[in-house]
């Protein structure tokens, strides 16, 4: 599967790399909730086809970006008619999780990374953007090689 042509294809379709419209498009629904675990900022779920993202209420609009694109990530990368998907903090190991990332990072610097040889300061954008540092190093030798 190749993510990087995933990602170009939706930009392309909808002619919009922004998450909130992507996601309007695609008819899926964002809401947020407070979640009883403290390590869990956001879930996905898709019932009877319909895609559903949850995000916890009291994140920052650059990191609750990430979240919504990394939960796209799972629906774009791994639909299934009823599937759901946790966003845990401090878990990026399982294949599933790093691709879901790996097509937030590609999504969110869509344009960054058509330069990424010429930026200098890219932990600066990459927290701007709301990408996790630790989820950034875990993905960016693959990401800055294609």
């Amino acid at each position: 599967m190749n993510i990087e042509y995933k990602v170009k294809d939706l930009i392309k379709k909808y002619n919009t790399s922004n998450i909130k419209e992507l996601v309007d498009h695609l008819d899926i629904s964002i809401e947020h909730q407070d979640f009883k675990a403290k390590t869990l900022d956001s879930r996905l779920m898709i019932v009877d086809s319909k895609g559903y993202i949850f995000v916890r209420s009291d994140l920052d609009c650059a990191y609750e970006n990430f979240l919504i694109a990394h939960e796209l990530g799972h629906y774009v990368l791994h639909f299934d008619k009823d599937i759901s998907f946790n966003f845990l903090r401090r878990v990026y190991k399982t294949r599933l999780e790093r691709e879901a990332n790996e097509f937030a990072i590609r999504l969110l610097m869509y344009e960054e990374l058509h330069n990424i040889k010429e930026l200098e300061n890219i932990e600066f954008i990459v927290k701007e953007k709301g990408i996790p540092l630790k989820v950034w190093y875990s993905l960016s030798e693959k990401i800055t090689i294609d």
